[in-house]
C-alpha cells in the first residue's frame, strides 16, 4: 500500500510530465478539476523502447513520415505510445517479445534516418487517468531515464537489449495497484493523440 508521500510524488511526476508533454487546458483538467479522481497508479513488469532520433536532421517532412509509421507500428503490436518529443519515443508494453518486434520493425522503417533504439524490462510504475472521457496511461520514475540511456548507448541504426527482456514474461503481474486500477489493455494507445487534439491554450497556475 503507498504511504501519503509515496503517493504525492507520483503524483508530482505525473504532474511535471502532463505539464512539459501535453496541452496546457489537459494539466488544468487533470489536477485543478473532476479528472484528477480518475488517477490511480500501478506497479508490474514492464518493457520500454525507447527511439532516438535526436540527431536526425531537422526535415519536417522526413520526421512526420517517421513519427507516422512509429504510431502504425505501435498500434501493430499493442503498445502504448507517449508524445514525440525532443526527437525522441517513449513506447510501452506489456510484452517483451512484442517490443522487440517492434523495434526491429521500426529500426527497419527508419531507413537511412540515424535512428538509436533501447529495449529494457523491469519493474515499473504506470500512471492511469482520463480525459475527455478516455483512458490513458504512461510510465513514470527510473525505468523510462533507463531506456534513454540504453538507446544512446546503441550505434546509429542498431537496437541494444537489456538482458531481463530475454527472461520469463512477467508483463501481466501486477506487483502493487490502487484497488480500483483500471487495466493496460483498456487504456488508449497512443497518448500523443491527446497531445494533438486538445486544444492549447495558456493556463494561469497559482502557486
Amino acid at each position: 500500500m503507498q504511504s501519503v508521500q509515496e503517493r504525492a510524488l507520483l503524483l508530482e511526476a505525473l504532474s511535471d510530465k502532463v505539464l512539459h508533454q501535453l496541452p496546457a487546458t489537459v494539466w488544468k483538467g487533470l489536477f485543478l478539476g473532476e479528472e484528477r479522481d480518475s488517477i490511480r497508479f500501478e506497479q508490474r513488469h514492464l518493457t520500454l523502447v525507447h527511439a532516438d532520433l535526436s540527431a536526425a536532421p531537422s526535415r519536417a517532412d522526413g520526421l512526420a513520415s517517421f513519427h507516422q509509421a512509429l504510431q502504425v507500428l505501435n498500434g501493430r503490436h499493442n503498445g502504448r505510445l507517449d508524445p514525440y518529443q525532443d526527437g525522441a519515443a517513449l513506447v510501452t508494453f506489456e510484452n517483451p517479445g512484442a517490443a522487440v518486434r517492434m523495434a526491429i520493425e521500426l529500426q527497419r522503417v527508419a531507413d537511412t534516418m540515424p535512428l538509436r533504439i533501447g529495449v529494457v524490462s523491469g519493474v515499473c510504475t504506470l500512471a492511469y487517468f482520463r480525459v475527455q472521457g478516455r483512458l490513458w496511461c504512461t510510465p513514470l520514475g527510473s525505468q523510462p531515464e533507463r531506456a534513454a540511456a540504453v538507446a544512446a548507448s546503441a550505434s546509429v541504426g542498431g537496437i541494444v537489449i537489456s538482458p531481463e527482456t530475454y527472461g520469463p514474461n512477467e508483463g501481466r503481474v501486477r506487483l502493487h495497484a490502487d484497488a480500483d486500477a483500471p487495466d493496460f489493455e483498456d487504456s488508449e494507445l497512443d497518448l500523443s493523440t491527446l497531445a494533438l487534439h486538445s486544444e492549447a491554450t495558456a493556463v494561469d497556475i497559482v502557486c
